[in-house]
């Protein structure tokens, strides 16, 4: 009988202790889950790509499109400011350097496009861009630390419901007289996690719809400050195209020469049109589509040179020419200084979520 008794609590401590095995091994997983979490966190990774929700996964696409554009949008104006500068400095130099009194005038005219005018043209696009594309995007990458917080939130919630799921189905594998327990359980997180989720993607979906209405604004803006900047850009220089014209007056080596270079650049410009024509055709011949979408097939041993439409891109972006027909727009006076940036950040979307932890606890 005492051996009886002897071989029972032996049986039980066994159980007991595998048990403990058990829950030590799904904690040290749960602890591997989450410091794997916060590594990936730390080093920038799309841990919110890995959430189920839709509208998380919109969230991160745009949230990293906005932080590429934050970063791009500065480096595009001060690359914009170091070209006009230089195409300044070019000018000054030929109107320094020109000898021939037929080009006297077109020089100096050649100089006021890339000095004065050409300051007030970016100095217009600078202030378009600050205030409908740096500005906001900086403050949506910046000023939204509540609605940050709550993400990070919504990543713990994710993790503990993901834990406490491992451990409830484990424990019917382990205990399955009690399944009705652990099922039950299960049914409880599952609901409480579905409540969390639908809040959080409810204020998530209108952070993305505000985000894409302020890019919406900001497109617009880019958009339409480069075809003003450049316009005004070719009109400028259309001006030392005429002025040369007429300061050559009937000077057949400046005819020929500036005849030589239209047909330069026209000659460019074709080449540069048929070399991307070719590159489309192949490209569509591998996926085994028709070389054309629009009707029609195109050859590359056959086809024709595009007219000329547009600068050719061999062109240095300081000497592009608009069509003689149009008349050059007229210049903006120099606006004034650019206006200082937002000393705070916007408020967050959504109210804050109660405290996270704990739920499946």
């Amino acid at each position: 009988c005492c051996a009886a008794v002897q071989m029972h609590k032996l049986a039980s401590l066994s159980a007991e202790l595998k048990s403990k095995v058990q829950d030590a091994g799904s904690a040290l997983s749960d602890v591997r889950s989450r410091v794997t979490q916060q590594v990936i966190d730390a080093a920038g990774g799309g841990a919110a790509e890995e959430d189920e929700i839709p509208e998380l996964q919109q969230h991160a696409r745009i949230d990293a499109s906005l932080r590429r554009l934050y970063e791009r949008s500065d480096k595009y104006m001060r690359a914009l400011n170091q070209v006009c500068e230089m195409s300044r400095a070019l000018s000054e130099d030929f109107a320094n350097v020109l000898a021939d009194p037929a080009l006297g005038q077109a020089a100096s005219a050649f100089k006021a496009a890339k000095g004065p005018h050409a300051q007030a043209d970016s100095t217009v696009l600078g202030q378009v861009l600050y205030r409908n594309v740096f500005q906001p995007v900086r403050r949506e990458v910046e000023g939204r630390k509540d609605f940050e917080r709550r993400l990070a939130d919504r990543k713990k919630v994710r993790l503990d419901y993901e834990a406490f799921r491992r451990k409830q189905v484990g424990l019917l594998q382990s205990d399955p007289t009690n399944k009705s327990v652990y099922e039950g359980n299960l049914e409880a997180a599952a609901k409480t996690f579905a409540r969390h989720s639908e809040g959080v993607a409810r204020d998530v979906a209108a952070v993305n719809a505000e985000r894409q209405q302020m890019l919406s604004v900001a497109f617009a803006g880019l958009v339409l400050s480069q075809l003003e900047f450049f316009s005004s850009s070719a009109g400028a220089l259309e001006d030392v195209v005429v002025a040369a014209s007429a300061g050559g007056g009937g000077s057949a080596t400046l005819e020929r020469d500036w005849a030589r270079m239209r047909g330069e650049m026209a000659q460019l410009v074709a080449n540069a049109q048929q070399q991307q024509a070719d590159k489309a055709a192949a490209a569509a011949a591998r996926e085994g589509e028709r070389p054309t979408r629009s009707g029609g097939s195109r050859s590359s041993s056959t086809s024709q040179p595009l007219p000329d439409t547009r600068p050719s891109s061999y062109v240095p972006p300081a000497t592009p020419s608009a069509p003689a027909s149009h008349a050059a727009p007229s210049r903006p006076s120099p606006p004034p200084p650019l206006p200082p940036a937002a000393s705070e950040p916007p408020p967050a979307f959504g109210a804050p979520a109660a405290g996270a932890k704990g739920l499946f606890c």
